[in-house]
């Protein structure tokens, strides 16, 4: 074995473990918020959306109390490599007030508590798979 053959095997490792760092995070921290959001009916749980490439602009017709539906959806869409722009969007009229505390339920918010982990998400992730 050469150098030049250990280095590449090291490159392709760091890359694997980039695109599984990268992943893992964005899984948790959407995760994360939709866990966060708070339950009535579950339209406002059932309303995330993961997209990749721009934020979907529509409602749409999904209740999803338990929010196994809306997860199943972000790990679906998350793409398996890094460097693509992932996104979860909610366009219910009232998520921005929910975000904001309209609820006894989710008085901190949803997307800034769970953004506020993201130092820990990332770190929990790159321990897991270090190279």
């Amino acid at each position: 074995m050469s150098f030049s053959d250990d280095v590449r095997r090291f490159s392709a490792k760091a890359a694997e473990a980039h695109d599984k760092i990268a992943r893992t995070a964005a899984l948790e921290l959407f995760t994360g918020v939709i866990r966060s959001t708070p339950v009535d009916t579950g339209r406002a749980r059932g309303n995330w959306q993961t997209s990749v490439g721009q934020p979907t602009p529509n409602e749409i017709e999904r209740d999803d109390k338990s929010g196994a539906q809306v997860i199943g959806e972000v790990q679906a869409r998350t793409p398996e490599r890094a460097g693509q722009e992932v996104f979860l969007t909610n366009n219910l009229p009232y998520i921005y007030s929910l975000e904001y505390g309209s609820s006894k339920k989710a008085p901190e918010g949803m997307v800034r508590i769970n953004f506020a982990r993201v130092q820990k998400i990332v770190a929990k992730a790159i321990a897991k798979n270090k190279v």
